[in-house]
């Protein structure tokens, strides 16, 4: 049984990836590839004043693209970016660099939106912090279903994060590489494997779809480059890993059932 087609909204619970968000330069060119790709409808939204744009998918929000402007540094590339629910933005960031990450930018409000906060953890990897919306969370084909760490350092980084966010890390067997389950009680929350290539530590998003293949041959079409073919993952589903037109990694993933992914167990 594939995931499910139509997009619901499904409650969020603290420790459970929220939101997903771009942040690149070039905004037309993303946004252009993106609602080609996935039917994504780009509507601007004034938040905090700046230029950001929400995604969504038959009119449910399913995530955000922010442009990079002359305050950001001249050689952060394009990027995708990952948010946890937290119960309390600032509780939460206090405890950063006591478990080893990095504070990188502190705690404030998004507008009317919610409160977040940004570190990295002791590997390098950036992921945010986030309180507030209207604590629904897209769940279908065309919405983020897993987000995974790509890491050098698994141990290190299963030991931030389980302190961070009361996680479990529990080594998975479903690829020859290491791997690990990131747990939020019964729930999975992510995942997280070694990287065995050149690069800096990050975290990945997938995006649901109807077919990995058809999918990632439309993105080659539309301007993407493949880093990783379509791969079964055995017992899992199938997957695949592009670089857009304007350089940020994103993943397309097709489950065997409608239970993969970080919204249940």
């Amino acid at each position: 049984m594939a995931m499910q087609t139509e997009i619901t909204m499904n409650t969020i619970t603290a420790g459970t990836f929220c939101w997903n968000e771009m942040a690149t330069g070039d905004t037309q060119t993303a946004s252009d590839f993106y609602c080609a790709l996935f039917g994504w409808e780009a509507t601007k939204d004034d938040c905090c004043g700046m230029d950001y744009t929400v995604f969504k998918k038959d009119g449910h929000p399913v995530g955000g693209m922010m442009a990079m402007d002359d305050n950001w540094p001249a050689d952060t590339p394009s990027h995708w970016g990952s948010y946890i629910a937290v119960d309390d933005v600032d509780a939460t960031a206090e405890k950063i660099t006591a478990c080893g990450g990095t504070l990188c930018c502190g705690p404030q409000d998004a507008g009317e939106e919610g409160r977040f906060a940004v570190m990295t953890d002791p590997t390098g990897a950036t992921i945010s912090i986030f309180k507030g919306g209207d604590g629904k969370n897209a769940w279908g084909h065309g919405a983020f279903c897993w987000n995974e760490l790509l890491t050098t350092d698994m141990d290190v980084a299963g030991v931030f994060y389980e302190k961070m966010f009361g996680w479990n890390a529990q080594a998975s067997h479903t690829s020859e590489e290491p791997y690990a389950v990131f747990m939020n009680g019964e729930a999975w929350a992510g995942g997280m494997m070694n990287m065995h290539w050149e690069g800096k530590p990050s975290w990945l998003g997938y995006v649901s779809v109807a077919d990995v293949d058809m999918t990632t041959s439309k993105a080659i079409e539309l301007g993407a480059t493949v880093c990783v073919e379509p791969a079964d993952i055995p017992g899992i589903g199938r997957f695949s890993v592009f670089t857009d037109p304007v350089g940020s990694t994103i993943a397309v993933f097709t489950g065997l059932s409608e239970c993969c992914g970080d919204s249940c167990g």
